[in-house]
């Protein structure tokens, strides 16, 4: 028996009549734009409680479309972490500003709050806290950061759709700007690339819906824009495991709950750890406490059928495409996290047999 580290199919067998429905949306002929993507972006504002939601192609143009929405200047700095997918960085470099790389905290491998005081300066203008995994990145505390030094904060979301904060508001909704990803393996995730933004402030939802259709408005382009438009049949599937979240986000809480219970007394072996009660987990990231664990266990899981992966094993300030670009500065807890982190096989729909055999494997390894 194969297990996967994500298994998006998995939720495609739960909607009702997928197969015979998909197969008309394909026959009708829309393919870009359309009811389902109106029809997919009023439910996502009505399930995350937001005025304003714009769905996109990628969490990528996601990310970089907010940043120009913003507004940023040549060398305006903006603080993220550098343990998160290299999507963060290319996009506050592909808008001209000044990448400035935050710590991590071990617990959470989210931003470390008294790096990221450290390093604000006059020319700092955007936060990005990446709520890694899923986890909640101390969101209330960046924004109260944010508001004493009037920097916006934009939160990258494309780990944590259907997270919480410990107060019940999703996480997204609560900076300038929420961007998500629709990749498939994500909590919410499509049939191919997908990703939008969340935002209460009316003045960068209609900048970003214009950006996103070649600046496109009325029948004039009064903007240079990008080509960033979610197609129809995406929306569709969106839209329907939409409408089982709760399911989706239940059975995947007992993947995650089962895993607490089984792996706590192994001792080679650190645990993840909800921020909050309300999170919901994209992948559950385990670490060796001895660094030469690491490999040996993502082998031995291998050699028995079980796929794990590393995110990430080489931080974004290491990147051999930032060299000379950025600084190579020491990020101690986020070097130490590359070398020891595993993710395993995390998904909704879960078989007993399927979670049982990868404690098993696990607790019978020995380093």
């Amino acid at each position: 028996m194969n297990i996967p580290i994500t298994n998006p199919s998995r939720e495609l067998e739960k909607i009702r009549d997928f197969k015979t429905r998909i197969n008309r949306e394909i026959s009708q002929g829309i393919y870009i734009g359309g009811n389902n993507v109106n029809k997919f972006e009023n439910n996502l504002k009505k399930f995350l409680n937001c005025k304003y939601v714009v769905t996109l192609n990628s969490g990528t143009d996601a990310l970089y479309l907010s940043l120009v929405a913003m507004k940023l200047k040549k060398n305006d700095e903006v603080l993220l972490p550098s343990f998160t997918f290299f999507a963060t960085v290319e996009c506050v470099l592909n808008v001209g500003a000044k990448p400035i790389f935050v710590d991590i905290d071990e617990s959470t491998y989210c931003m470390d709050l008294n790096d990221l005081r450290k390093k604000i300066t006059k020319k700092s203008k955007v936060i990005i806290p990446v709520h890694l995994f899923g986890n909640n990145s101390s969101i209330k505390e960046i924004l109260k950061i944010g508001k004493s030094k009037n920097i916006k904060v934009l939160e990258d979301c494309a780990q944590s759709f259907g997270s919480k904060t410990i107060d019940n508001e999703y996480l997204g909704t609560l900076g300038d700007i929420g961007a998500f990803s629709f990749y498939p393996s994500k909590t919410l995730g499509g049939i191919g690339d997908g990703g939008m933004i969340a935002t209460n402030n009316k003045n960068y939802y209609n900048l970003i819906s214009q950006l996103k259709n070649h600046g496109l408005k009325g029948t004039n382009h009064q903007l240079v824009g990008t080509n960033s438009r979610l197609d129809s049949i995406n929306a569709f599937v969106l839209n329907e495991k939409l409408n089982i979240f709760s399911d989706i986000s239940k059975t995947r809480n007992i993947f995650y709950e089962y895993y607490i219970e089984q792996l706590s007394d192994l001792s080679f072996l650190n645990l993840p750890k909800k921020e909050n009660p309300n999170i919901l987990f994209n992948y559950f990231t385990i670490s060796t406490k001895k660094i030469s664990d690491r490999n040996k266990l993502m082998m031995y899981l291998n050699k028995n059928n079980i796929t794990t992966s590393i995110y990430y094993k080489k931080p974004i300030h290491l990147q051999p495409a930032l060299k000379g670009i950025v600084g190579r500065e020491r990020l101690d807890k986020t070097e130490l996290a590359s070398k020891s982190v595993l993710s395993l096989p995390l998904y909704p729909f879960p078989k007993n047999k399927e979670m049982e055999k990868v404690v098993k494997t696990i607790s019978n390894f020995s380093s």
